[in-house]
């Protein structure tokens, strides 16, 4: 097994440390999330995300460490946040629009297109230094935490990927002395 660790200051709370017990291969079996100044812990044993972002900017950390935190063996960890986020949004009749999920995390959404960043600054979410958005937290959870409508965020997201077919359609269209041709 390999560990890594990284922290991230949260407004209000002091350094959140976020703890990934990896496979060989750096695929992420289970992570967990430890506030020192509040003692609050977030584990989540079964990750939606299995893939590390940019592991290279990742601490190494010990199963030593990553043990002194996680419960037990033999305990059943509460449900993560991630987990009753998820829960909650599916009992609300959310659902995952053709490019976006609400389980999906911040940097898998900026993945998506460059415009989302926009998108998250004009809902006011991650713009200015009081709105701790961190990139390892989902649509869902940054939208249920500022009391935004994750459906209407998700429609607002996903326009932007019929805006970008729209315009290539316009462009295709647009050049002179050839017919239109469709764009999928």
């Amino acid at each position: 097994m390999l560990y890594f660790k990284t922290n991230q200051y949260v407004p209000g709370k002091g350094d959140a440390w976020m703890y990934y017990e990896c496979n060989d291969d750096k695929s992420v079996r289970r992570y967990m999330t430890y506030i020192p100044g509040t003692r609050e812990l977030d584990t989540v044993p079964n990750p939606f995300i299995k893939k590390l972002q940019r592991p290279e900017d990742l601490e190494p950390a010990t199963e030593e460490e990553f043990f002194h935190l996680w419960p037990p063996d033999g305990t059943e960890p509460a449900a993560s946040a991630q987990e009753v986020i998820a829960d909650e949004l599916q009992r609300q009749g959310v659902h995952a629009r053709k490019h976006f999920d609400p389980n999906m995390t911040i940097v898998e959404a900026m993945a998506v297109h460059p415009q989302v960043a926009e998108v998250f600054a004009a809902f006011h979410l991650g713009g200015c230094s009081g709105c701790g958005v961190s990139e390892i937290e989902t649509i869902g959870q940054v939208c249920m935490g500022y009391g935004i409508d994750v459906d209407l965020l998700l429609d607002v997201l996903d326009e932007l990927m019929v805006d970008e077919a729209d315009g290539a359609t316009q462009k295709v269209a647009s050049e002179p002395g050839e017919a239109p041709a469709e764009v999928d």
